[in-house]
Formats: C-alpha cells, structure tokens, sequence
C-alpha cells in the first residue's frame, strides 16, 4: 500500500470512529431516500453505515437537468439509463456518459454504462416515496434560475448547497470555504487535508433526516 492510500486509510478511520459514529446514535431515520444531484447521498449514506435506497449515485446531472429529473421523478425513475450518443457540449467530456430519457448523465465512478444500468435498477427499487430528501448544489452550470426552481419544487425535504447566500430562497444552505469562487467546491471534499470533517458536515444532515423540512437556522 503506497504512503497516500495508507493516509487516506487512517482518515477515514478516524473519520469513522471520532464523528461518524457520534452521528449514527443520533440517528432515528433509517429508511429515508437521498435523491441528490451527485454522489453526496452514497457518501452520507457510508457515512451512516445506511442502505443507498435511491440510484443517484456515482454520476452527476447538470443543475437544469437534475430539476427536470426531480420535476418528473416517477417517469425518469422508470427509466433505465442508456448510451449517450449525443454532443459532449455542457462539460464533463472527461466522463463516460449515459442518456436517461433526455437528461445526461455523468457517470464519474461507474467503469460502464452497464454497470450503471445494473446498480440504477437495483437502487431504483429501493427508493421510499414516503421519505425521500432531495440535495442540490451550485455546481455544474448552476443558475440562480436553477436555485429558484429547486426551491419550488413540491417536495417538503429539499436542500440546496450554496457558496454564497440566498436567503430569498428558504431551500439554500451556505456552505463556507469557497467564497471566492464561482461555485461551491464540491461538498465531499475535506476542508483540510489534515483534518477528518468534509465540507458537507457544516450541515446537520442527521437533524435534517430526523426531523426533514427545509427551513433552518443558518449555523454558519
């Protein structure tokens, strides 16, 4: 094992045994579903030692697509994804990609479309309609358009990720650190490379999966 997976195996560790187990007491939901724009349900659901019961995991929509997919969510749910044989325009040309339907699919930790198709099936079947929380970000072409949509979506458990504040739109939560960016750094990113806390743990998803809603104290 080389001297950067040891260290990142030690962190993890450490992550796990000093924060992560402190909020797995605390939590009392443990059948919710993460319907995420990226791969920030699957790292709190590991986090949690939790069943990933939704298939938005390790890929990415655009923003203006994964509100199309939250708007429309039992039809793109009955969908399977397939090849992406379209332009590359839109960014991501480094990733394989999929179509669902109409939206793209960026699929940053899938080796396959296949493999893809067989984990989205598997997830899809899991999903529980009766408790499902829905996670957003300024990434990804990102429009203060986009934070309005999200934030009238039909959905009482919804959170957007910001890296400036909106407080006109009850959905957003301000995540520190990248204020001098156009977007937000991506939340699973660790605040420090000597420190165990990402940048996703300044949100309480613990109280938030307990409780649900979307209008919170700002705690930053």
């Amino acid at each position: 094992m080389s001297v950067k997976a040891l260290y990142k195996e030690i962190r993890f560790t450490l992550r796990d045994l000093i924060y992560n187990s402190r909020c797995r007491k605390k939590l009392l939901n443990n059948d919710f579903s993460l319907i995420t724009c990226d791969c920030t349900g699957g790292c709190v659901a590991k986090d949690l030692k939790v069943r990933m019961n939704s298939p938005t995991r390790n890929f990415y929509f655009n923003a203006d697509d994964y509100i199309k997919f939250c708007k429309n969510l039992d039809y793109y749910l009955s969908l399977t994804p397939e090849p992406y044989t379209g332009d590359y325009s839109g960014g991501g040309a480094e990733y394989l990609m999929a179509s669902l339907g109409d939206l793209k699919m960026f699929l940053v930790h899938y080796p396959s479309v296949e493999q893809c198709q067989k984990e989205w099936i598997r997830r899809r079947d899991r999903v529980n309609k009766k408790n499902m929380f829905f996670v957003m970000n300024d990434r990804n072409y990102c429009t203060e358009e986009d934070i309005k949509a999200f934030d009238a979506l039909p959905y009482d458990n919804k959170v957007c990720f910001t890296h400036v504040r909106y407080p006109q739109y009850k959905s957003t939560y301000y995540i520190s650190g990248s204020e001098k960016d156009n977007y937000l750094k991506s939340v699973m990113n660790y605040v420090h490379q000597w420190w165990i806390k990402r940048y996703y743990d300044q949100f309480d998803f613990v109280t938030w999966l307990n409780n649900g809603g979307s209008n919170w104290t700002q705690r930053v």
